[in-house]
């Protein structure tokens, strides 16, 4: 673990681990320079779960197909479980650590925005779902109840399991780790928003919520964990082709139990087919493997298929209109997010 207090530390350039950090952050000369620059987009895309009206959904909601109503309910139990996990997993698995302080600053920054997302969720829940249907608790225990979802929770909770079964933390299991972040951010949390915005003509509140969560999830947290795990690559002289295998393998894990679950919520809803979710979430996985340098695993997707262009549409980013997966992050906010490795 990092050192909090260390002024007998006499390190310059700071590595992201393994590193003799004095505990200070210092902005104006940061190591590397990619995690400043992540930083101060996170601030430019400041929000509040507050500022987007929820009014019309209440009424929206009442005229959803009980398919639909389903399907709106288990992908908000998901994206409840995702962010309250990875909130806690960034500050008591992660971030202790991580011996850059810039970086330290992003992860914290991090963790700020995944707590508004869990905000954001109680927002939909005391203004839509309680108002709407008179149970906004349900929700919330729905990775307990309903059995695929559980199923689904409990594999994203074991891709962390090094952080949990006592084995000794090494360089190793924080690349692991940076990819089940990476993982739960860019594999899992692209099916829930398709999943609401697939509902955007009718629960426009809903999906305008969801707008401002993906600009913090693709647009920062994504290239954040790129650019870690190959950082502590770098720094720690670990065999990447070996932890490269193991990234993929966690890839593609989260790529199809994400695509069984969205088969099984998505029952009776028009427009997802099995063979367009599968074709969605191969496109999904692919775009990671290219951010990360990797060979694609799955054949290429077809980009004009109904569900894709839904996400692309609605995950056009600020004004730019440039989408985070045609590439890497460049004209997103007023920032340069190029991956630095």
């Amino acid at each position: 673990m990092k050192k909090i207090f260390n002024p007998e530390s006499t390190e310059v350039t700071h590595k992201i681990i393994g590193g003799d950090p004095s505990g200070i952050a210092n902005f104006s000369k940061p190591s590397r320079v990619i995690y400043k620059t992540i930083y101060e987009g996170m601030l430019d895309r400041t929000w509040f779960p507050s500022q987007v009206d929820l009014s019309d959904d209440i009424k929206a909601m009442l005229h959803l197909t009980e398919e639909e109503v389903r399907f709106y309910e288990l992908t908000f139990g998901k994206l409840i479980f995702n962010d309250s996990v990875i909130t806690n997993r960034i500050m008591d698995n992660f971030n202790q650590y991580i011996t850059d302080p810039i970086a330290n600053a992003c992860l914290a920054r991090q963790a700020f925005e995944e707590s508004l997302h869990s905000q954001s969720y109680a927002f939909i829940g005391d203004d839509v779902l309680q108002k709407a249907n008179g149970d906004s608790e349900k929700v919330y225990n729905l990775f307990k109840t309903d059995d695929m979802l559980l199923e689904l929770a409990s594999n994203i909770n074991a891709d962390y399991g090094s952080f949990d079964d006592g084995t000794e933390v090494e360089a190793g299991h924080l690349a692991l780790g940076a990819i089940a972040n990476l993982a739960l951010e860019g594999v899992s949390f692209p099916a829930g928003f398709l999943a609401i915005w697939s509902l955007g003509d009718k629960m426009k509140g809903s999906a305008s919520m969801i707008t401002e969560i993906s600009k913090d999830e693709l647009g920062s947290h994504l290239p954040l964990y790129v650019n870690l795990y190959n950082h502590i690559h770098t720094d720690a002289e670990l065999d990447k082709p070996k932890y490269d295998k193991m990234a993929k393998e966690m890839l593609i894990r989260a790529t199809e139990r994400e695509i069984k679950f969205l088969k099984y919520s998505s029952e009776g809803v028009l427009g997802f087919s099995d063979p367009s979710i599968e074709n969605f979430m191969h496109w999904v996985c692919n775009e990671r493997f290219r951010e990360l340098g990797f060979e694609l695993h799955y054949s290429k997707a077809d980009t004009t298929d109904g569900l894709v262009k839904i996400f692309k549409n609605y995950s056009q980013l600020n004004d730019t209109k440039t989408n985070f997966f045609e590439g890497t992050v460049k004209t997103y906010s007023k920032q340069n997010l190029d991956m630095d490795f």
